[in-house]
């Protein structure tokens, strides 16, 4: 592991503390896991940009022949 520090508002801080207490786990732990969940999301996030974006790119490419 790599230590660094951050510097958080007093109302983080604050939840953070509480939320570490309550849960009986460290602050940095509650930060390793919150990094851990913001990357999954953040991973999701760009598959489904790439998705929308590809599923866009095919809007129109096919063409229909009007047989009126």
């Amino acid at each position: 592991m790599i230590r660094t520090q951050i510097q958080l508002l007093n109302e983080q801080i604050n939840w953070l503390k509480k939320f570490a207490l309550e849960n009986n786990i460290s602050m940095s732990q509650v930060i390793r896991d919150s990094i851990d969940a913001y990357r999954v999301h953040a991973e999701r996030k760009r598959e489904l940009t790439a998705k929308k974006e590809k599923a866009l790119s095919a809007v129109g490419s096919f063409a229909t022949e009007d047989r009126d």
